[in-house]
């Protein structure tokens, strides 16, 4: 396994582990009750404008102009390395010719934006956005500056959200290339019905 690959592993346990917890879950998450996520659903904050992250084709959530100008191949493949959490569909992933920099993104269904809200203490690096008029949140378990990694989810719709996790060796900007793709990403959705 690459150490790029185990680290986004690492990630995503640390992930499920914190969400299980925010969830009532054990520690993989995988017995969070059905009725405690759609409750955390429908108390999250209004979404006028819902999209539907899940009407698109996974490798299509990043439009190819968006990801060249990220400096990115235009072209994004399914990622085949474990998925983040158990609710989470596959992701794809977007990478720059010298592999360096990697954007992936991955719609997650029946999540709210509120069990982040409820749980900021989980994560030692949070930050409460909005991205492309959508609410959003950056959490992450390590320091985004140190590690090179950084986790960013938007809610498209009261119970739907967009999901970027982004690798840049050189340790720039993480985040705020987790935030333009999710700014270029969110608008090209299509409205959720």
């Amino acid at each position: 396994m690459s150490h790029s690959r185990s680290r986004v592993l690492a990630a995503g346990v640390v992930l499920t582990g914190a969400l299980a917890a925010c969830t009532g879950g054990g520690p993989t998450g995988d017995e969070a009750p059905q009725s405690s996520q759609r409750t955390q659903a429908q108390t999250g904050p209004e979404i006028s404008d819902p999209r539907s992250p899940f009407a698109v084709e996974l490798c299509a959530l990043l439009p190819a102009d968006a990801a060249t100008s990220l400096g990115l191949e235009p072209t994004g493949k399914v990622d085949d390395s474990p998925k983040i959490s158990p609710d989470t569909s596959d992701s794809c992933v977007w990478r720059s010719a010298d592999r360096h920099t990697s954007v992936s993104l991955a719609p997650i269904k029946d999540r709210s934006i509120q069990v982040y809200y409820d749980n900021k203490s989980a994560f030692s690096d949070y930050q409460e956005l909005t991205i492309a008029g959508y609410p959003a949140v950056r959490a992450n378990q390590g320091d985004p500056a140190k590690d090179g990694f950084c986790v960013v989810f938007a809610a498209v719709s009261e119970r739907d959200m967009l999901f970027a996790f982004t690798h840049d060796i050189s340790k720039t900007d993480p985040c705020g290339l987790a935030q333009k793709a999710l700014e270029a990403s969110i608008p090209t959705l299509p409205p959720a019905k």
